[in-house]
This record gives structure tokens, C-alpha cells and sequence, in this order.
């Protein structure tokens, strides 16, 4: 073989790694950022068990550990099937989020639901665009199937949002004996 062929042989095979490299990226980042939002939101829903006053909420707080129970161990289930690491822990920003919660009393019902809120319109739009746009079929089958629970999710969640704007007047915690 001349030199110019390698030359041109080692560059294929260096775009098609680049080309597997930048596509196994994409797929791990839907991963990672969807167990990562999952992670957030089942905490964040654990410590509003604990400090909301508001019954709304903790049912809310409630169906979203549910949900998590159910959503999580899929998703795992997913990376181990396409050799991917699935994160056990949230995001940094994540955390962050939560320890905000953890240090919140009197606010915390509007501060939870507004995260939540935020989280869950984040996580529909990547869901959607995993559902449209992946090149994997158990990805984008994956996201298909958990989209419609999302999506209810979000809209739960922001009309508890609704309800505790500061000008759509409070909701009340039951008065305590």
C-alpha cells in the first residue's frame, strides 16, 4: 500500500472512532442526566415528606418517590443492557437544590414545588428529544414509554406552583391541635 492510502485508512478509522466516541457521549448524557434528575427529585420528595405543613404537598412529594421507585431501577436496568454507568448520585446543582430545601421552614412548600416544577419541565423537554431524536431504538423506546408520566408529573406540579404563588393566596396547613 502507498502512503497516501494508510494516510487515508488511519483517517477513516479515527472519524469513525470519533463518530462511536461522540455518539456514546450523547447517549450518556440522556442517561446520566435523567437518573441524575430522578435522584434530585426523589430526595428533594423525601426531605418534603419530612417539612411540608401542606397536604398537597406531600401527596405530590408522595407519588414522586413512587414514581422514582419505579422510573429508577429501569433506567439501570437500561445502562447495564447498553454498558453504560448509570449515576447514583444527583448532579452537583442537584445537591445544591437540596441542601437549600434542608435549610427552608416557612418557604419550603413554594421553594420544593418550584423546584420540582423546574426539574420536571427540564426533564420533559430531554425526554422529548430523546423520544424524537435518539439513534438507539431502547432509548428512544425507553423515553417514549416514560414521557406521558412526566408530563403528568410536570402538570401536577405546576399547578401546585399556581397555587402557592404568593398572589394566588396560600394554602393552609391544617391548624395543629
Amino acid at each position: 500500500m502507498n502512503k497516501l492510502a494508510v494516510k487515508a485508512l488511519a483517517t477513516l478509522v479515527l472519524s469513525l472512532q470519533t463518530i462511536a466516541l461522540c455518539y456514546a457521549v450523547t447517549l450518556n448524557a440522556f442517561v446520566e442526566e435523567a437518573a441524575q434528575q430522578s435522584l434530585f427529585q426523589n430526595n428533594a420528595s423525601r426531605i418534603a415528606m419530612e417539612n411540608s405543613a401542606l397536604p398537597e404537598v406531600r401527596e405530590f412529594a408522595k407519588n414522586q418517590i413512587a414514581d422514582h421507585d419505579r422510573f429508577y431501577p429501569k433506567l439501570q436496568q437500561l445502562g447495564q443492557t447498553l454498558k453504560m454507568d448509570v449515576p447514583a448520585e444527583p448532579s452537583t446543582a442537584g445537591k445544591a437544590k437540596q441542601l437549600r430545601l434542608e435549610s427552608r421552614d416557612e418557604s419550603f412548600d413554594r421553594i420544593y414545588i418550584d423546584s420540582q416544577a423546574e426539574t420536571l419541565e427540564q426533564k420533559v423537554m430531554l425526554f422529548k428529544k430523546e423520544a424524537l431524536s435518539s439513534e438507539n431504538p431502547q432509548l428512544k423506546a425507553f423515553a417514549k414509554s416514560a414521557l406521558p408520566g412526566i408530563e403528568k408529573q410536570a402538570q401536577t406540579a405546576k399547578a401546585l406552583q399556581e397555587k402557592l404563588k404568593p398572589s394566588a393566596g396560600k394554602l393552609t396547613a391544617p391548624a395543629k391541635p
